[in-house]
């Protein structure tokens, strides 16, 4: 399955599979939510880093 995916015509499609399954965790869009609430800039928000 390995080898299948990284050749040409397999072009890593479990691979990306794997990666939209892991990308919709719940504790993806949580973290998601709770990314929004930090200060990356010199905006005012929640939580100021």
């Amino acid at each position: 399955e390995f080898l299948l995916d990284r050749s040409d015509t397999g072009a890593q499609v479990h691979f990306n599979a794997m990666r939209k399954l892991a990308s919709e965790h719940p504790s993806e869009k949580v973290g998601e939510d709770i990314r929004k609430l930090y200060s990356w800039s010199d905006e005012d928000k929640l939580i100021n880093n």
